[in-house]
């Protein structure tokens, strides 16, 4: 596509381009919208989007997940009070200047004074109540009679324009609170403060929830109201300043207290029907992406000169999954830990690497429920305990036969055999496209176990799975820091509804021991976590870690860095490590930060 230096110039290309007058172009081009700066006053993004919703019927309401969920623009056009840094478990200023516990179930919020909606008003603690009060009360009107609306957090008050309070339901680690202060607790309110205090919808449905009106929850979740527009009132340092059927322009909002770190004239995202960033970012189409990287080792020399990543501390696991048979009438051989135990050891990570093309890595390390990237660095105690565990994936045969012949399985003329009889046959749902599993199965079936592979859709595997009606399955989660990895939503119900794992087992001790010298010590799963929160004591961490090495519900196989990139021989984005490298939304947290910066650096 060719250069412009005008927006409208080149936005009026990209129409022509969509509605086919230039179709050659545009099969080859792949794209809806982009372009390529050759002044550098507008900062082209990737527009995300999965639904590639175009941008005039997108919304900004937190609470609907369609249309992108408010996410793209509004992550950046809001601004959030704190940003949590899951791979650093911190938090860095942006409206609330400082925070602490006043006591052991309350966290305190003092917010600046300097920060105002885009219309003049002032952004205070009861805008950020208010949206509290309805990701709260939607819990509550879904919660079962009795039950938390919230595992953790209880409710949030504002107790003057700058104050504000947040309650949990038991004492918890400051760390612990902070990081469920700031979550988004019921959809993606937490990439912002989006309600405005006074205002509807935001009063209406309040009050709708607060009086039990049974027909607010859907109406919420479903409604696309407040509509982005020209008109979008926001808080952050960025404002709409144009919608087209392919781009978002936003300009920069002046009266913003840190405005003053940002130097271009326009921050543009541009939506491409691909969904993909790798092409228009190769093709300097735009100067960045989210996410989508790093490329296979083939496609890295097509990346611009100044090809340079971020969010490079966050990851996603690829593992194997195993049916444990525990809530379920599904036969499955993996009920036995021992079973899944000879699994793993017959794996053989060795032969991962050179199928892996530079985008996946191995994990190298026993399973322990920790990011790969935090071992690789060693920059957690973890890569120290994480030594004395069990290690697998190393084609141990020999440790494999002691397991299962003391499950009662036999090996007859090369196959094994299940203690009824049974051929030992694996159920593998899906799995086809993974070279992890391929590996696996290959070690599987030279051991004498035989295979059963299932490819299924999406919905069928969803059901089969929580259901409990398969073997092994393959497993992919994001692996963003020490303790998202741990939390209540995520190990004791979601991982456990879909491995049917035991909530409460015995587990051998000491760490790092799997005889038992010790004797057993019986965890429950949720409740150890819940020590974790309230106290911050590593030690139940370090449990945590040893459970998931012994019982083994999902094995890590490989992980990979869920990085975005952009073009640094233009463009100088700079924060703090652990915000450029460790907050999803990076492009867009960075700039709102007081000492955050993006300036154009081409002419230089």
């Amino acid at each position: 596509m060719p250069e412009s230096n005008n927006w409208r110039s080149h936005t009026s290309r990209r129409d022509v381009l969509r509605y086919g007058v230039a179709g050659a172009v545009t099969a080859a081009a792949g794209c809806i919208g982009g372009g390529s700066n050759s002044t550098g006053a507008s900062f082209n993004v990737f527009d995300p989007t999965t639904s590639r919703t175009s941008p005039t019927n997108r919304h900004l309401n937190p609470w609907n997940p369609t249309q992108s969920g408010c996410w793209h623009p509004g992550a950046n056009i809001f601004d959030r009070a704190v940003v949590h840094s899951p791979a650093t478990n911190e938090g860095y200023p942006i409206v609330a200047q400082e925070w602490g516990m006043v006591d052991d179930t309350t966290m305190e919020f003092r917010l600046s004074d300097a920060f105002t909606w885009h219309n003049g008003d002032s952004l205070t603690a009861k805008d950020w109540a208010l949206q509290f009060d309805i990701a709260l009360g939607l819990l509550a009107a879904q919660a079962e009679d009795g039950a938390r609306p919230h595992p953790l957090v209880e409710s949030a008050e504002a107790v003057d324009d700058t104050t504000l309070r947040v309650s949990f339901h038991d004492a918890l680690d400051e760390s612990w609170a902070l990081q469920n202060a700031t979550a988004g607790l019921a959809g993606r309110e937490g990439r912002g403060i989006f309600t405005k205090s006074g205002e509807e919808p935001w009063e209406g449905w309040r009050t709708r929830l607060e009086e039990g009106d049974g027909s607010i929850v859907e109406e919420i979740t479903t409604s696309s109201k407040p509509a982005l527009s020209k008109d979008t009132v926001g808080n952050g340092v960025f404002q709409i300043t144009e919608l087209g059927d392919t781009s978002i322009v936003m300009n920069v909002y002046e009266d913003h207290p840190n405005s003053g770190n940002i130097d271009l004239e326009e921050f543009t995202l541009d939506l491409y029907e691909s969904g993909k960033p790798t092409q228009p970012y190769s093709a300097q189409e735009v100067d960045a992406a989210h996410s989508g990287f790093p490329v296979a080792d083939d496609l890295r020399r097509q990346m611009p000169q100044g090809h340079t990543l971020f969010r490079e501390t966050l990851s996603a696991n690829r593992l194997f999954a195993f049916n444990c048979g525990h809530g379920h009438n599904h036969d499955t051989p993996f009920s036995d830990r021992r079973v899944r135990q000879a699994v793993c050891h017959v794996f053989d990570r060795e032969k991962l690497p050179q199928l892996l093309q530079g985008v996946n890595r191995p994990f190298n390390w026993a399973p322990c429920r920790v990011p790969g990237n935090i071992l690789e660095e060693g920059s957690h105690d973890a890569a120290d305990w994480v030594q004395d565990f069990t290690l697998y994936g190393q084609n141990d045969t020999e440790r494999a036969t002691e397991l299962l012949n003391d499950a009662g399985y036999q090996r007859d003329d090369g196959n094994w055999y299940r203690p009824n009889g049974d051929r030992f046959e694996i159920n593998w749902m899906n799995g086809v496209k993974r070279q992890d599993h391929q590996i696996l199965q290959k070690n599987l079936k030279d051991f004498g176990i035989a295979i059963k592979q299932n490819q299924v859709d999406d919905a069928t595997l969803d059901e089969r799975r929580t259901s409990g009606d398969y073997h092994i399955m393959p497993d992919g989660s994001s692996a963003n820091g020490i303790t998202a990895m741990w939390t209540l939503d995520l190990v004791p119900n979601w991982i456990q509804s879909i491995t049917h794992f035991e909530p409460e087992t015995e587990v051998p001790m000491p760490v790092g021991d799997p005889d038992g010298g010790d004797g057993m010590q019986t965890i429950n799963v949720e409740e150890h976590i819940r020590q974790w929160q309230s106290t911050g004591d590593p030690q139940y961490h370090k449990e945590l870690m040893w459970w998931w090495n012994q019982e083994l519900p999902e094995m890590e196989a490989m992980y990979q860095p869920d990085a975005g990139a952009y073009d640094s021989g233009n463009w100088e984005i700079d924060s703090q490590k652990a915000v450029l490298d460790g907050v999803d939304d990076a492009l867009y947290v960075t700039p709102k930060m007081k000492d955050g910066t993006i300036r154009y650096v081409g002419d230089e």
